[in-house]
């Protein structure tokens, strides 16, 4: 499956998993649903590790762990900040502040990775901070 279809499938899910964070929010506590989405998130994470064969004990030696563990640092201020915002803010607002990540993605990538700059990507970047800007407010 090309990335493409990976990411629709990661949008489409997302969306989704906004919607069922804020029902839930409705009846249990932030700090409650966070661990059980995460707990769900890594259950479902190592069994498709496990199937596609992505999932081995040597990986655990590799130079880049340390990478990985930032990175599930930065996802779990995320999901403390998201799920916080999101039991005591409306969705149509905390939505589209938390997707800012996806200028701030995009800017880490031309920064720090070295990514092409393009007018198109310079564009898109700032159509997408206006966007959210326009729906959040």
């Amino acid at each position: 499956m090309s990335y493409v279809l990976w990411a629709l499938l990661a949008m489409v899910c997302y969306s989704f998993a906004f919607l069922f964070m804020k029902i839930a929010l409705q009846d249990l506590p932030a700090f409650t649903v966070m661990p059980i989405a995460v707990i769900t998130l890594a259950a479902g994470a190592t069994t498709v590790a496990a199937l596609f064969g992505d999932w081995s004990a040597q990986s655990l030696t590799s130079r880049s762990v340390p990478f990985a563990l930032l990175a599930g640092l930065c996802l779990t201020g995320a999901m403390v900040g998201y799920f916080r915002a999101l039991s005591t803010g409306p969705v149509s607002i905390v939505v589209p502040v938390f997707g800012m990540f996806l200028v701030g993605g995009a800017l880490l990538g031309i920064l720090v990775l070295g990514e092409a700059v393009t007018a198109r990507k310079v564009l898109g970047i700032a159509f997408g901070a206006v966007a959210v800007t326009l729906i959040a407010t």
